[in-house]
């Protein structure tokens, strides 16, 4: 299965969200991380462990050699996660054409709507290619404040309301803005590992969305 995790805003998780994902799924199987984004966040990741234990593998990858690179990698690979820098280019276009499902981690607040709909914009496009492609909006980074929860539930009704034509699906699961999170990347940790200070809701948060993701990718295409 490959999964690439794409959004033209930066700042909105996307690297958390491929290194967590990458994580929990080499623990089922061989996976690799193919890293398109130019800040090469995933290798700065990797250079905060030990290289003897690495949690997925990786490879740093541009638009022209990524559809061969993951034609061999799937030989080799049960899953491929795809990171993509913070803007729209050629290698985010190429990695949501080439997955079987596109995941966008969108920020709960007004400034990310507009940036939301082009990325459903541009999902359809991809799918005008492949087919097959499944696209999955995931709420991340979002407040811990239960004052504020219902700001998030009017977020999650917009997005719906966006999504007459079944064109993608929404996590009803949710990442939280938690600081073990943070903490688990300046350790070079993914946060189901052992060892991060007060991860119990963290790990808690990711496995929810990761096991709704599990199941979206075990539906059918019609």
């Amino acid at each position: 299965m490959v999964f690439s995790i794409c959004n033209e805003k930066g700042g909105s998780g996307k690297t958390t969200f491929a290194i967590n994902l990458a994580t929990k799924l080499n623990e089922q199987g061989k996976c690799l991380v193919i890293d398109l984004d130019p800040q090469k966040s995933v290798s700065a990741f990797l250079s905060f462990r030990e290289k003897k234990n690495m949690p997925f593998d990786f490879k740093s990858s541009h638009s022209k050699e990524l559809q061969e690179l993951i034609k061999q990698a799937r030989k080799s690979y049960q899953n491929i996660v795809i990171d993509t820098g913070g803007r729209d280019s050629a290698e985010m276009r190429s990695a949501m054409i080439y997955s079987d499902i596109c995941i966008i981690p969108t920020i709960p607040n007004g400034l990310d709507v507009v940036v939301l709909d082009k990325m459903l914009e541009y999902l359809k496009e991809a799918k005008k290619i492949n087919g097959n492609l499944k696209g999955v909006v995931a709420i991340t980074k979002a407040t811990t404040n239960p004052f504020l929860h219902y700001k998030i539930g009017e977020f999650q009704d917009f997005i719906k309301n966006k999504n007459t034509q079944n064109d993608f699906f929404l996590l009803k699961n949710i990442l939280f803005e938690r600081e073990a999170l943070k903490e688990a990347i300046l350790q070079g940790k993914g946060i189901v590992e052992e060892g991060i200070k007060n991860s119990k809701r963290a790990r808690e948060d990711f496995l929810k969305v990761f096991q709704e993701l599990m199941e979206i990718s075990e539906v059918s295409n019609e």
